[in-house]
């Protein structure tokens, strides 16, 4: 997962930091009025924005719902009037969580917000003999870990949140270095090379397919298996 995150309080860039201390991929910025832009680019999973600067600069919760779309906007609030986070809810937002929270509450919070917003109920994507753990960022097989480094990780917990679907280099390239050292999109062939031997332990149930001049497919050759409750 991927979130942007505006950096215009200490709790908000304290927050980015224990995000990005657990592993989580983040995008910063300290210019409010940038987020339309960012949002519209769909460099994020989930939005998180300081409610105290609602209405400041000309950025609204309305604008950042019309230009985030289906992305979750989070807003972060420790004082405000029950009236007030209704209005927020009614206006866009999908949630306002109080900064104060411990951040290992916070984080499964925004992780369950994201992921539901993708169609998933659960922490755990489980495929065949694959499972992939958002909460823990780690995948097995058949129960056995898989060595993954951080960046082949992202990758497959990218397609595996978007199983069948054609994902371009463009959408990797985005999502996994954001906007800043940005290497050839040519790398992401080495890690599906990696990442298909990986999934080879799978006997087919789960395959990688390159599709040339295009870009990645996590393709299922057997139904997701049941998630226990």
């Amino acid at each position: 997962m991927r979130y942007l995150i505006a950096e215009t309080s200490w709790d908000m860039m304290s927050l980015a930091q224990d995000l990005l201390d657990v592993g989580t991929l983040v995008s910063r910025t300290d210019n409010p009025e940038d987020l339309p832009d960012y949002l519209k680019s769909g460099l994020a999973d989930l939005l998180l924005f300081d409610a105290d600067h609602l209405n400041r600069n000309g950025v609204t919760l309305r604008g950042l719902r019309l230009a985030a779309k289906q992305t979750p906007i989070v807003l972060l609030s420790s004082n405000a009037a029950p009236e007030h986070k209704a209005s927020w809810l009614a206006d866009g937002a999908d949630a306002v969580i109080d900064p104060c929270s411990s951040a290992t509450e916070i984080q499964g919070y925004l992780l369950a917000i994201a992921r539901r917003a993708l169609g998933f109920s659960a922490s755990q994507l489980s495929y065949g003999s694959l499972s992939v753990c958002l909460a823990r960022r780690g995948a097995r097989i058949s129960d056995c870990p898989i060595k993954l480094s951080p960046k082949i990780y992202e990758m497959l917990e990218y397609l595996a949140l978007r199983p069948g679907r054609l994902i371009t280099r463009s959408d990797l390239l985005t999502h996994i270095y954001g906007f800043g050292n940005e290497p050839e999109t040519r790398i992401f062939d080495v890690y599906a090379c990696n990442l298909r031997s990986c999934l080879k332990a799978t006997n087919g149930a789960v395959e990688l397919e390159t599709v040339r001049g295009a870009g990645f497919r996590l393709s299922l050759h057997a139904p997701p298996a049941p998630i226990a409750a």
